[in-house]
């Protein structure tokens, strides 16, 4: 006796809506390694008082055992920071065993050369000549670009078919790129942005506030 249509109707669209179950998983294990990977690489969110000293990065004053720690998030076209240069440089120079002054850039993308002027100080730094190279830039910010770095390069002295190499070849990007991943990870939204012994000030710093991170110290 032959089964009634109704009969093959439903096992058909009972193997049909199996076989969707059974695409559906197999696509899910595709795609679940590409959703754990990306969420591996992504940057993590952390405190401000976890941010890494690298070796590389330029430091002004001490370099360890400093009563005050200021990392400085930075942009060499940012006004307010060019603003700040000179300040942070007297302040340092005048608390030279008490200070350390740790440069990170966080050059900003609506700047149209912050990060050609980050690249060009850090081959500067290369030749141990990062905070000459970055207060000639401050004091020459509205002229920023190549005429600019080769000049502040050759004033310095630099080895000029290195910098030239440096700066051609990108070799001082990996460093700047990892700043901005860790500024990212503690909250930098912004330029100057400070974290002072472990702690958040965001914008222009003045003489009065300086003065005071000594106290108690």
């Amino acid at each position: 006796m032959f089964k009634k249509p109704a009969f093959w109707f439903s096992l058909l669209t009972l193997l049909v809506i199996v076989t969707m179950v059974v695409q559906l998983r197999q696509q899910s294990r595709l795609i679940n390694p590409i959703l754990t990977s990306t969420t591996d690489t992504a940057i993590q969110p952390k405190s401000p008082d976890k941010v890494t000293i690298f070796p590389a990065d330029p430091v002004r004053g001490v370099r360890s055992g400093a009563s005050v720690t200021i990392v400085q998030f930075s942009d060499f076209e940012c006004p307010y920071c060019a603003q700040m240069a000179p300040l942070l440089k007297q302040f340092v120079e005048q608390n030279q065993d008490r200070v350390s002054l740790v440069w990170k850039d966080f050059p900003l993308p609506d700047h149209i050369n912050a990060l050609s002027a980050a690249q060009a100080a850090q081959c500067a730094a290369l030749q141990n000549k990062f905070w000459e190279y970055h207060d000639e830039l401050y004091a020459n910010q509205s002229s920023l670009g190549d005429t600019l770095y080769e000049k502040v390069a050759n004033n310095l002295n630099l080895d000029m078919p290195k910098f030239i190499t440096c700066r051609g070849q990108g070799q001082a990007l990996p460093l700047i790129q990892r700043n901005m991943q860790e500024g990212q990870a503690v909250g930098v939204d912004g330029t100057p942005y400070y974290i002072i012994n472990g702690r958040v000030h965001s914008g222009i710093l003045t003489q009065t506030e300086l003065n005071d991170l000594l106290l108690g110290y």
